[in-house]
């Protein structure tokens, strides 16, 4: 698992720690978050530490001279495990379109070795400025004992000894005026979390960066790498970061056990769920009793999971969420009495959802009462925000007796 260390902008090192050396032959488009979009090259990089060995993953933006470096969860590795850590890291970047070559770097002559590390972005403090040195030409395969035909793929872990070597001299404390900045940041990040995803990632980056044991961002970060962009290993890294920082807050707990939902890690999620329930002091239980009950019906536990769907609903009577997944289990049983009234208190409270209004004109249009099914679904048509809802409605409408 991978996850982007914003505190560092290269890995620097002497020739003595590298271990392997994997440069990209390509350039794919991409969309790291927090950098503009463009071109990018890749390297794996093997390092020897005092503490074992890791692998990281660097990448670099010749167009805008941005970087992004990407360390590993599990820390240094005994020199057995390091094939598999490198293996992993070539299949990580695997994902993102990169081909790789291995550069040979213990295999070169001395003078290369230190040319590398001179001129190769990847060992630099700092990128190259966009479209200048290493910039202009990186991605290129160096010369002189590389294979141009070598295609293996870019991608890896990065190690904790690694991480505190490209870091010394870099931690500061963190003082009121960070704090007070990085509120404000994490602030901007919450009001854009919805309609501006990419806003709001750059807000709590920023605001880690002033102050990195600030959970509340950490917790933010997490839920817009989970649902806004789909990262889930990062997202689940960044949760377990918030709850080292604080392991009482439940709802980052709840977060991360719908991540595990997502991830069909079932009994994991569970786990997460009742720490978060045996927290008195947790403001929103019935949303972990409405996920808990979803987990145990995937799980095919039905009772369990009528059981917990009902206790978020006596809860929370207002939570619509419940109502939709009651209505469709008791569908799936094939109880139309008891789904129909599920569906109907989900569209009482929640009318301006679309669904609620299709549920609705099929629980009429089972009972023959085709006049009420009409008005529903037209209602669908009304409420409908895509095309595919909207087709759906009108298909169901166009499907009753005239």
């Amino acid at each position: 698992m991978f996850t982007i260390d914003e505190r560092l902008k290269g890995l620097p090192a002497v020739k003595e720690q590298v271990v392997q050396l994997y440069q990209s032959l390509n350039q794919p488009h991409l969309a790291v978050p927090g950098r503009k979009a463009g071109p990018a090259s890749g390297y794996v990089l093997g390092l020897r530490g005092p503490s074992g060995f890791a692998v990281f993953v660097y990448l670099y933006m010749p167009e805008s001279g941005e970087c992004a470096v990407y360390v590993p969860s599990n820390g240094t590795v005994a020199a057995e495990q390091y094939q598999a850590e490198e293996s992993e890291a070539l299949g990580f970047v695997e994902s993102m379109g990169f081909i790789m070559d291995n550069l040979n770097f213990r295999g070169r002559p001395v003078d290369e070795q230190d040319g590398l590390i001179r001129s190769l972005p990847v060992f630099q403090r700092e990128p190259p400025a966009a479209g200048s040195g290493p910039g202009s030409t990186v991605g290129a395969p160096a010369q002189g004992g590389a294979k141009a035909g070598g295609v293996v793929q870019l991608g890896k872990l990065f190690s904790a000894f690694c991480l505190v070597l490209a870091l010394a001299g870099c931690a500061h404390i963190v003082t009121d005026k960070d704090r007070e900045q990085a509120q404000i940041h994490y602030d901007l990040a919450v009001q854009n979390l919805v309609k501006q995803p990419q806003v709001a990632f750059q807000e709590v980056d920023e605001a880690l960066k002033l102050n990195p044991e600030m959970y509340e961002a950490w917790h933010v970060r997490g839920i817009l790498l989970h649902n806004s962009f789909g990262r889930l290993d990062e997202a689940m890294t960044a949760y377990m970061k918030c709850l080292e920082l604080k392991p009482d807050y439940s709802e980052a707990r709840t977060n991360l056990g719908n991540l595990y939902l997502v991830m069909k890690r079932y009994d994991d999620a569970i786990a997460q769920y009742d720490k978060a329930l045996n927290d008195v002091l947790f403001k929103d239980p019935y949303i972990a009793h409405g996920n808990m009950g979803w987990v145990y019906y995937k799980k095919g536990d039905v009772p369990q999971a009528l059981d917990h769907l009902k206790a978020a609903i006596t809860l929370n009577p207002k939570y619509c969420l419940a109502y939709l997944k009651l209505g469709q289990i008791y569908e799936e049983q094939q109880s139309s009495e008891e789904s129909c009234k599920y569906f109907g208190r989900y569209r009482e409270y929640c009318p301006e959802r679309a669904d609620a209004w299709q549920y609705d004109g099929l629980c009429h249009a089972k009972k023959g009462e085709l006049d009420e099914a009409r008005k529903s679904f037209d209602a669908c048509l009304e409420k409908a925000t895509s095309d595919d809802q909207k087709d759906l409605c009108k298909q169901l409408k166009g499907q009753l007796a005239p």
